[in-house]
């Protein structure tokens, strides 16, 4: 059945005309469409697109997408909703880049938290849709026929009764001229030829030979080249420099000092980067070669922060009474006097970097009365307010031209790299491209904040859960990144990496989430799937150990918990649909062979969530040989994503999560020692290589509902589902990541 989709009359924008003919069609992220036309005698009206789909006489169709690419694949799968709905030659259309901030123009342009094609799912379908329902009333006018007996395929309008057809660019000139209808008739999800199929990235041949440009590969006239020495202790401020060796390279051009710490604040959320001193030079090695001359004196910085004093302090706080108690269901202490059986564990996790596989950089090019920006970000809008500030300009007068990102997961949505840029622009006067070394990237980063969980658990004679308790202890990334308070709340309050909680939050009646905070001057900021990525590792590992504790196999018990609940409350989300998530507890473990027979010294394990909008579920096999090594050999991962848009780009954000949460969960750790990150390459900060990879199956539930998330979700139940498979395998919790080898994590 087809859905008639509203478009409120007095949210359209006034239409101008246009000799040329062009037909543009624009959507705003909140559902406003207009129409403009053009004329070579008078400029265009202006208006609050969110999607800008334009048609040339010529029958070229561009697609503008606003969002920042990444690698999650908004490049194709945004202009796939566009082109479904307009019933347009997928082969034929062109895809760019917007240019430019413009929230009027575009609604938000951030890609993070997993939502870009969730929140464009509506709006630019309505796009596509308003733009083949114009081109067909101009057709049927044309011909004197009703509209209803057209029909629309490969960018042409047909008239199936007598044959006739015309195509989209011949039609474009008479579609501008007429009135915009005041609603739009969206496919039947049946019918769709696009939107559902695999489809290849639109710029994947062109990363596969090298032309694609990435923001490191920006280059233009008159650009110098910095290289930033940044403070090595978090903290430290610069006391002097001596520079006499590094001006004596040939190609330098300038040493400057940077005092981030007098810079102008870049707001909440928005961290500015450590004081640094740059080498301005003709290219980037003599940059970085200037760059090792320097001869800076520091300040002592926070010399005394170490993460074994850190881990310590979590351990002593942990047999003290928390300082917040974030939710209380039913009377936990009760519970716990009438149990049959309790366990308590400790759960730890490190601090963890993001390290894209493109370390940050920026140009930026700072005149008297304009900025411009190239930077590979995503907060475009973000990245434009830090230049303003920095350069005095309104920010009107800063233009972001967004370039493709070798990586996020999170890290570039802070603009302290673009702060950089635009500071030294400023002071030399010119162009400048400021390139992070891999060991800048590692060592200034925003960390995932390093947390401590207490869990308790109490079972009655029957092995039934009737009380949890779960106390965290942790530095919060909320307090680090200035976030704004609560009225009348002089400090973040403890326990906000809880939340929101989805399970086993109203399936356990007495239930206690609690909090104690840490003050740290570490770095911290959102990773990739944020909070999810620690909860569900604690609290998927200790319902595993439950299960144990009561006897019973781990997938009966969580498919007993879950029971026959649909529509479960989540706290600051709404709700969510439990049966979903049994669903691809069900699909993975089917999928698997769950509980058919392994060899010695093999195990399997299953985790999964609602988490970051979605719902996956996996089983991992796992291997722990006589050495204690592990070997991941396979991965069983079951997907409810609502709608898949792209099934190619939705199975590569899966399976690209995994070897994500894989690495973290494996190798991953980030420790500071007298101030100091003590990591600084991929030497030390390993990732999981080709031969380590497991082999992956991946299975999508068929859903009609809408989109909901594909970049984030993948992540949190990797680690837990490799650590239920070691103790499936060798008897060994793991409490503790990441899980190096067995006998080292064992608890």
């Amino acid at each position: 059945m087809n859905t008639a989709a509203p478009i409120s009359r007095r949210h359209f924008c006034r239409v101008t005309a246009l000799a040329s003919g062009a037909l543009l069609v624009h959507v705003q992220a909140l559902g406003e469409i207009a129409v403009r036309r053009r004329d070579h005698n008078a400029k265009a009206t202006p208006f609050s697109p969110g999607a800008f789909v334009s048609i040339d006489p010529n029958g070229q169709i561009t697609i503008i997408v606003a969002r920042p690419e990444i690698g999650q694949g908004v490049r194709t799968s945004l202009p796939m909703l566009v082109a479904e709905e307009m019933d347009a030659d997928w082969a034929s259309i062109r895809v760019e880049q917007a240019e430019g901030v413009d929230a009027a123009a575009y609604g938000d342009q951030y890609a993070g938290g997993s939502q870009s094609v969730r929140n464009g799912w509506d709006p630019l379908r309505r796009a596509g849709a308003l733009a083949r329902t114009m081109l067909v009333a101009a057709a049927a006018s044309q011909w004197g026929v009703d509209p209803s007996s057209c029909t629309t395929s490969h960018s042409t309008v047909h008239h199936p009764p007598t044959g006739r057809r015309l195509s989209y660019g011949v039609l474009t000139t008479a579609a501008a001229q007429l009135p915009v209808p005041t609603d739009v008739t969206l496919k039947n999800p049946a019918a769709y030829s696009i939107i559902g199929h695999p489809t290849r990235q639109v710029d994947g041949d062109a990363i596969v030979h090298g032309t694609e440009r990435f923001g490191i590969d920006v280059r233009i006239p008159g650009m110098r080249v910095a290289s930033v020495e940044r403070a090595p202790v978090i903290g430290a401020r610069v006391l002097s420099v001596d520079d006499a060796a590094a001006r004596a390279i040939p190609g330098v051009r300038d040493v400057i000092t940077i005092d981030a710490d007098a810079l102008p604040g870049f707001g909440d959320n928005s961290p500015r980067p450590p004081n640094g001193v740059a080498v301005i030079a003709d290219s980037t090695w003599i940059a970085l070669k200037g760059r090792r001359a320097l001869r800076v004196t520091w300040s002592a910085g926070a010399a005394a922060e170490d993460s074994a004093d850190r881990r310590a302090e979590c351990q002593r706080l942990a047999a003290l009474p928390p300082e917040r108690v974030v939710r209380n269901d039913g009377d936990v202490v009760r519970a716990f006097v009438g149990a049959a059986r309790t366990l308590e564990a400790v759960y730890e996790l490190p601090l963890v970097a993001h390290a894209p596989m493109e370390p940050m950089n920026c140009v930026a090019d700072v005149r008297a009365d304009r900025c411009d920006i190239w930077a590979p970000t995503q907060n475009p809008a973000g990245a434009r307010d830090v230049a303003a500030r920095i350069t005095g300009l309104p920010p009107a007068a800063v233009t972001v031209h967004i370039t493709r990102s070798g990586g996020g997961f999170g890290r570039r949505f802070y603009s302290d790299f673009v702060g950089e840029a635009a500071a030294l622009s400023r002071a030399i006067r010119g162009p400048v491209q400021v390139v992070w070394t891999r060991e800048d990237d590692i060592q200034h980063d925003f960390y995932r904040p390093a947390s401590c969980h207490v869990m308790r658990g109490a079972l009655d004679d029957r092995g039934q859960i009737v009380a949890w308790s779960q106390y965290l202890i942790n530095a919060q990334r909320g307090e680090f990144l200035r976030w704004q308070l609560p009225a009348g709340v002089t400090s973040l309050p403890a326990g906000d990496e809880l939340g929101p909680y989805d399970f086993p939050a109203g399936f356990v009646p007495n239930l206690r989430l609690a909090a104690t905070a840490l003050h740290s001057p570490v770095p911290l900021g959102q990773w990739r799937s944020v909070e999810e990525s620690t909860n569900v590792f604690v609290y998927q590992c200790f319902i595993d150990e439950l299960a144990h504790l009561a006897g019973r196999d781990p997938l009966d018990y969580r498919l007993a918990l879950i029971g026959a609940s649909t529509t479960m409350p989540l706290e600051g989300r709404g709700s969510y649909d439990a049966q979903r998530l049994r669903h691809v507890f069900e699909l993975a473990a089917r999928e698997a062979r769950w509980g058919t027979p392994l060899p010695a010294g093999m195990g399997r394990g299953i985790a999964g969530a609602y988490a970051n909008h979605a719902y996956v579920a996996m089983v991992a096999e796992v291997e722990v040989d006589s050495q204690r090594d592990i070997h991941v050999h396979r991965i069983v991962a079951a997907a409810d994503l609502g709608t898949v848009v792209n099934p190619l780009g939705a199975a590569a954000q899966i399976e690209g999560s995994i070897i994500f949460g894989l690495s973290a969960a494996l190798k991953h750790e980030i420790t500071v020692a007298k101030g100091r990150v003590t990591q600084s390459n991929f030497t030390d900060f390993p990732v999981i290589r080709m031969n380590e990879a497991p082999t992956i199956e991946l299975h999508f539930l068929r859903s009609a509902g809408p989109p909901l998330s594909g970049g984030e979700p993948g992540v949190p139940a990797t680690a837990p589902a490799v650590a239920n498979a070691i103790f499936a395998a060798t008897g060994i919790r793991v409490r503790r990541l990441p899980i190096r080898r067995v006998d080292l994590a064992a608890s």
